[in-house]
């Protein structure tokens, strides 16, 4: 049995979200994926997906806290929004995707 270099393992892995992060330098990809979480919110409910999205989104563009400044949105407010210990209301959502360069539509 061979023996595995632990380090070079570390060293070759890629987490999960660093890879989703690096899938998501794509624009369109990223409304793709934005637009997915959003039709299974509509479905299940369960709308910390869609945040917990953004936050991907956000984080393939720039620093949280560079986008926060831009958007108008507290740092704060974005880290308890992704980790679903706050509910932002919609005109909170609104700038944020207004900052990503997206809008929201009902089809």
């Amino acid at each position: 049995m061979d023996n595995i270099d632990i380090n070079k393992a570390k060293k070759d892995f890629i987490s999960f979200e660093d890879h989703i992060i690096t899938s998501l330098q794509d624009t369109e990809y990223q409304k793709e994926f934005l637009n997915a979480t959003i039709e299974e919110f509509l479905e299940d409910g369960d709308y910390d997906l869609f945040f917990q999205s953004l936050e991907l989104v956000i984080k393939a563009r720039e620093s949280v806290s560079e986008f926060a400044k831009k958007a108008g949105v507290t740092r704060a407010a974005l880290y308890e929004m992704f980790k679903g210990e706050r509910v932002p209301r919609l005109d909170t959502v609104g700038k944020i995707l207004k900052q990503l360069g997206f809008k929201l539509n009902v089809a």
